[in-house]
């Protein structure tokens, strides 16, 4: 009887720490949710790593093999790989807001290291970043994939994979992440488009 019941309170115990450790998602999706910042020309991008309850990993790349010299013959690589943390706050119908709560940047911003005939420069988390008011982002958008194109703006439809669709679609079809404030646009790509 006494191991019955040491039994059953053990399963009780794994139970709660189960329900404990389960948290639900801050927002709605399938997580982790990879979201891409990129006109789709050039050889940039910034990729965020978005998970349930907030936190995120993202990583800007550039590669600009023109720009290069003696000292680097293989071209110049601009990079930053960060961390942080949304928080939502209060909404209406629609798009979602989040505040930007916390972000760390792997490496010092202006950081230059030449390493295989390559010149890095570690600069700001592109996409996340107010360049004409030197700042982070502070609120950004989220938006469903059932949010129609017509209720966005220009702007945020120029980065949006579809946009030179013969026949876009009427409503976004993936995730996205607007920064109004930096005039960014981060979506979840045909590939990683989740309903």
């Amino acid at each position: 009887m006494r191991k019955k019941a040491i039994t059953l309170l053990l399963a009780v115990l794994v139970c709660l720490l189960a329900s404990a450790c389960r948290q639900d998602p801050l927002l709605p999706g399938e997580y982790p949710m990879e979201l891409t910042f990129s006109s789709g020309a050039g050889a940039w991008r910034t990729t965020l790593l978005l998970n349930a309850d907030g936190s995120f990993t993202g990583r800007y790349s550039d590669l600009d093999m023109g720009d290069m010299d003696a000292a680097y013959p293989n071209g110049t690589v601009y990079l930053c790989t960060f961390s942080g943390r949304f928080e939502l706050l209060p909404a209406d119908d629609g798009a979602t807001p989040l505040r930007l709560a916390e972000l760390t940047c792997e490496d010092e911003v202006g950081r230059v290291e030449f390493r295989d005939g390559i010149r890095y420069i570690y600069s700001e988390p592109i996409g996340l970043y107010v360049y004409e008011e030197d700042r982070l982002a502070d609120t950004l958008l989220f938006y469903p994939p059932d949010t129609p194109v017509a209720e966005l703006s220009e702007e945020m439809l120029y980065f949006w994979p579809d946009r030179y669709s013969e026949a876009p679609p009427a409503t976004l079809g993936g995730f996205a992440l607007w920064s109004p404030e930096s005039g960014s646009a981060f979506f979840t790509y045909p590939e990683n488009y989740d309903s």
